[in-house]
């Protein structure tokens, strides 16, 4: 075990002289997460004279590294780009779990009605618990809202910090035990005699692998940590820093590969699951069978190639990270975080930054901004694939499972595009506007590409609109739905990584709260989509107006009253960008940075 952490102001002392390089160009280099926040999320990214200034940068000399890295090869960000990468790609794919099962179920829902004799909006009761907790369940992983400051080192702090998983057990613990738990209700769901049972493990599936969706960006994003000993009297205000994996300017494009694998999720469950449902004669839990492989994949993937990633470079010597196979079984089950929780955060610090982080004026709008934008993929996804089963005869297109399943391949295939293209448009961008503001990287610099996603978006839910209305020939679906996917996957990563731009010691809540936003609105739509296209005509409910018989047929009337159509509504969206582009800084300015800082 290594001594105690520094004081603050010890660590002030030591680095005075970097800070006084920063003051030259009016303070905007951050060294720290908190200092960001401090500046509205400033940052001096680019600097000529960076070498002069005894700063590290990157292989083009003028990058500056932030965080600076250390010399201490147990540095996560001195780790190999090899190591980096492959738990970056495990996070990813363990983020992939949680809707992969979800998505996974929908094929399924005939073949169990019909084995426990119920109706198919019956079954579909625990596929709707089963999205609802991929949203709220990432919230459990972030701390309760508890005033304790005067809490020490008793039995209920203790308490306490054992509902704080995320800060006090670390990233691994957590990832590794919520990965196991998951998997566990997979095999329950597979092994079920009755709805009942499939009904209560369904939604806790969710629960636990939704962890991944929300600690997932910890491990790529800077984060703070105040120490135990170095605890202030005002409750969270000063800090000492955690640095994770990647720089600063690395964090776009990270961020873009997790976000892409994990967005493609919901549609393998249903393009794998309904060719497997069709081609073993009905039979389900196979498909579950598969999810539970994926999934047991995954946790070994976490025993034996991921590592913990917590790391405080304040400290004046670092705990021992000790080796071998006892070592690293302690490390994962939570044992050695138990042994190091004088380094860990206070149960004040910890517990009052969610609330906080909810009430920042740019997160409400991002928020908004989000749901908007991407609860019409849940919506195409449930609209398509019931007018593709329903006959001809009565409006649909008739095609057999396999054909629909097919059709999935859409949305996969316009996810690598716009991953494709958000991995060098999102920091070329963001890069030229730095450049051009002097060096300075200011947050809204992130959402220009947000415009050229709604370019597409929009476009797209007209076709798909019109397509599923008029009964066009399926390639216009697909050319529709194509659109729609990639300009979501290119806003996805906009917003995300402006928002950790402007908060990035709040990873964890940052990221639960896009998340949530991102299923609670899809959620939603499941509710109104249909009702709404069959009243209204599709064209309507996805953004065309144009009057043909078939609308006749189904409400005319009703046409002009559904004003909120839905290209209308991500055309909203984009003007909340613009407004948000125009405003951010002053919006920044309120909210302040955070004044509880945790992990």
């Amino acid at each position: 075990m290594s001594s105690d952490p520094t004081p603050a102001s010890s660590i002030d002392e030591k680095r005075e002289p970097a800070h006084a390089a920063a003051d030259l160009e009016g303070g905007h280099l951050g060294r720290t997460d908190s200092e960001i926040e401090k500046d509205g999320g400033e940052v001096q990214l680019f600097r000529t004279d960076a070498a002069a200034a005894g700063l590290k940068t990157a292989a083009d000399g003028v990058t500056v590294l932030l965080p600076q890295p250390s010399d201490d090869p147990n540095d996560p960000l001195n780790w190999s780009s090899t190591k980096k990468h492959t738990i970056l790609l495990i996070l990813a794919f363990a983020a992939f779990c949680g809707d992969f099962q979800s998505g996974a179920g929908i094929p399924l829902l005939s073949s169990q009605a019909a084995e426990w004799g119920m109706t198919l909006n019956d079954v579909n009761k625990a596929g709707n618990l089963n999205v609802l907790l991929l949203g709220l369940g990432g919230l459990v992983w972030i701390p309760c809202v508890v005033d304790s400051a005067e809490l020490d080192r008793t039995c209920a702090e203790l308490t306490f910090r054992l509902f704080s998983p995320l800060y006090f057990w670390g990233r691994l613990p957590v990832l590794f035990w919520t990965q196991f738990l998951g998997t566990m209700m997979i095999l329950g769901s597979v092994l079920v005699t009755s709805f009942d049972q499939y009904y209560a493990l369904r939604p806790l599936t969710s629960l636990f692998l939704t962890a991944s969706q929300t600690i997932g960006l910890t491990f790529l994003k800077v984060s703070v940590l105040p120490s135990v000993s170095a605890r202030p009297s005002a409750l969270g205000v000063d800090v000492l820093p955690l640095q994770d994996m990647f720089y600063f300017h690395e964090h776009a494009r990270k961020i873009g590969i997790w976000i892409g694998i994990f967005l493609s999720s919901p549609y393998f469950g249903p393009f794998l699951g309904g060719f497997m449902v069709d081609g073993l004669d009905g039979q389900w839990r196979p498909v579950l069978w598969l999810v539970f492989a994926f999934s047991v994949g995954i946790l070994l993937s976490i025993i034996f190639l991921a590592d913990e990633t917590w790391y405080d470079r304040t400290l004046a010597a670092q705990p021992v990270r000790e080796t071998g196979i006892i070592a690293r079984i302690k490390k994962l089950v939570g044992i050695t975080a138990f042994q190091q929780r004088q380094y860990k955060a206070s149960v004040a610090a910890c517990c009052l930054r969610l609330g906080e982080v909810c009430i920042k004026p740019v997160v409400l709008v991002v928020f908004v901004i989000y749901a908007l934008s991407f609860m019409w993929a849940v919506g195409i996804n449930i609209t398509s694939s019931i007018l593709f089963a329903t006959p001809k005869e009565a409006g649909g297109y008739g095609l057999p499972l396999t054909k629909i399943s097919g059709l999935y391949a859409t949305p996969l295939v316009a996810l690598f595009i716009g991953e494709v293209f958000g991995h060098w448009a999102n920091d070329a961008v963001a890069d030229w506007h730095a450049r051009r503001n002097g060096g300075i990287a200011i947050p809204e610099r992130r959402l220009f590409t947000f415009f050229v996603a709604a370019f597409v978006m929009i476009p797209g839910l007209v076709i798909v609109g019109q397509a599923l209305h008029l009964q066009l020939n399926i390639a216009a679906v697909i050319i529709g739905w194509g659109m729609y996917v990639v300009g979501v996957m290119v806003a996805s990563v906009a917003v995300t990584a402006y928002v950790l731009d402007c908060y990035p010691t709040a990873s964890g809540e940052v990221s639960a709260l896009v998340n949530l936003s991102r299923t609670i609105s899809g959620f939603s739509v499941g509710y109104y989509q249909m009702s709404w296209g069959e009243k209204a005509g599709f064209n309507v409910s996805f953004g065309s107006e144009s009057r043909s018989p078939l609308i006749a047929s189904v409400g005319t009337q009703l046409i002009l009253s559904h004003l909120a159509v839905q290209a209308a509504i991500v055309a909203g969206a984009t003007i909340l960008v613009a407004i948000l582009i125009l405003t951010g800084a002053r919006l920044r300015q309120l909210g302040g940075p955070l004044r509880h800082s945790a992990h």
